[in-house]
């Protein structure tokens, strides 16, 4: 690449021009480290620059990382200022001055291809394709290249780029034998169909590359899968950076929606901020693990909240309301968990009544749900508020400790005289409860003579001080019963 060419001057680093670049990566943060992998030419627009102290933290960051050299636009502060020249001078950074005529978009375009006008090499060209945005060209390079379909699939079964359409079954289908193979790379075989499934990037935020080979036993796509991984991970980064800008006034709009801190205006203004439409969907997830949030992230990313944040360990988002998101959910939590073996996954997600203009109550509902789902035997457990007995709804709401006091101060001396002389004294009153008070039916459920069921509710009655000839006692010793049942769950 020619550097007067482009107008482009040199600052600082000249002598070391010579340097390959692997690819170019375009930030507007004071500390992209985290973003870099090595062999980047990195372009600034400065916007992070505040103070001349800020260059140091900039330069640091990316020569810490191994990038080649920095390219500053001149546009936002009329030019490159001498602290940033000698930060990277200090650090061994060749930085560039970009005239504000020239866009970062050439710039990259020049960078990345040789004097013949051809790319440099393919990994450079999908990561800087990626770069941009957007995975489906460089999988197009990829398809071109191997005269075949390919798609590139998400933890959750989601397509996040095709060559040509993927049935979402059938995408199912094969992220859930990926899975199975412990995300490794594998042949599937479905509907007289041969494809081949190669990792991208590792769980919980596991992508992979499938290939339909048309049954060739040959083909490797260990060399093209590398090439493309680091266009995924490129991109992924760039997610998250995006992502990033959005976490703080998320995290404020949720905080003020559950602890009432924030004015009615001051919630309107974050909404408006974060493009919030109503009415809203609230989700809530906990996934098991260290990475917990991070695969929490992965199930939410295919219904593009418009706000995520973590909360008292859970991931609470608020998502568009329609369509409803339950069923996508249940599907991607049951992919996603196949992928991360012997931890669990629960979903709370708010119920229609809740789809109004009090998010607040959307997100409670969601977090309810989600703790009603922790009861369930599933790996994955979803649950809507549309599903849910509104008496789960009231027990999930109330704190552990007065569902204690009041489990055991109704029936805690029938579960003591249980366990002493094996009455089934609680399995009785479950059963008369359930048949509405029906001695019969209650004896012949129970298989036993109505006399026994007479027998077994007096002492219960005793032993409870209440009349189950009254409805106000029947509510409440039905409401302990489902207290135990929950309390025994967890």
């Amino acid at each position: 690449m020619s550097a007067e060419d482009l107008g482009l001057r040199v600052l600082t680093g000249g002598d070391l021009l010579d340097r390959t670049v692997r690819w170019v990566f375009t930030t507007d943060l004071r500390d992209p480290g985290r973003y870099l992998a090595g062999g980047e030419l990195v372009l600034t627009g400065l916007m992070w620059r505040r103070r001349p102290a800020d260059s140091e933290v900039f330069a640091a960051a990316v020569a810490g990382r191994g990038a080649v050299g920095v390219a500053a636009g001149a546009a936002a502060l009329g030019g490159v200022p001498d602290d940033l020249v000698e930060a990277c001078a200090r650090h061994g950074l060749p930085l560039l001055e970009v005239p504000a005529e020239v866009s970062f978009a050439a710039l990259t375009r020049r960078v990345m291809t040789d004097r013949r006008g051809r790319p440099a090499d393919r990994g450079a060209l999908l990561a800087v394709v990626a770069a941009s945005g957007d995975l489906a060209a460089p999988l197009a390079i990829v398809a071109g290249e191997l005269g075949r379909p390919c798609w590139i699939l998400g933890s959750t079964g989601a397509t996040l780029a095709a060559s040509r359409p993927l049935p979402p079954a059938l995408a199912e289908t094969m992220t859930a034998r990926f899975h199975r193979s412990g995300c490794q790379p594998r042949r599937a075989r479905h509907a007289g169909r041969a494809f081949a499934l190669h990792p991208l990037t590792p769980a919980p935020r596991s992508r992979f590359l499938a290939v339909e080979t048309g049954g060739d036993p040959d083909l490797d796509l260990g060399p093209v899968a590398a090439d493309l991984a680091s266009a995924v991970a490129l991109h992924a980064a760039r997610e998250e950076e995006r992502a990033a800008a959005r976490r703080v006034p998320a995290a404020r709009l949720v905080r003020g929606l559950l602890t009432d801190d924030r004015s009615p205006r001051e919630l309107g203004e974050l909404r408006a901020d974060l493009g919030l439409t109503m009415p809203l969907t609230a989700v809530s997830v906990a996934v098991t693990g260290a990475d917990g949030p991070a695969a929490a992230a992965s199930l939410l990313r295919g219904l593009d909240p418009a706000a995520i944040t973590e909360w008292d360990g859970e991931t609470l988002a608020l998502v568009p309301a329609d369509p409803d998101p339950a069923p996508r959910l249940r599907t991607a939590a049951r992919l996603l968990a196949a992928a991360l073996p012997s931890r669990r996954l629960t979903v709370g997600v708010s119920g229609t009544a809740s789809r109004g203009p009090r998010p607040h109550e959307a997100l409670q509902e969601a977090r309810y749900a989600r703790r009603l789902a922790e009861l369930r035997p599933d790996t994955a457990a979803v649950t809507s508020g549309d599903d849910i007995d509104s008496v789960d709804l009231l027990i999930a709401a109330m704190p552990r400790g007065i569902r204690r006091r009041f489990r055991e101060g109704l029936i805690g001396a029938v579960e003591a005289y249980d366990a002493r002389h094996n009455a089934r004294l609680l399995d009785t009153l479950s059963a008369f409860l359930s048949h509405s008070g029906s001695w019969q039916r209650c004896a012949a459920d129970l298989h036993v003579h109505v006399n026994t069921v007479r027998y077994r509710m007096r002492r219960v009655e005793e032993l409870t001080g209440r009349d189950l000839g009254r409805f106000p006692d029947r509510v409440d010793l039905f409401l302990a019963l489902r207290l135990a049942e929950w309390e025994r769950r967890r």
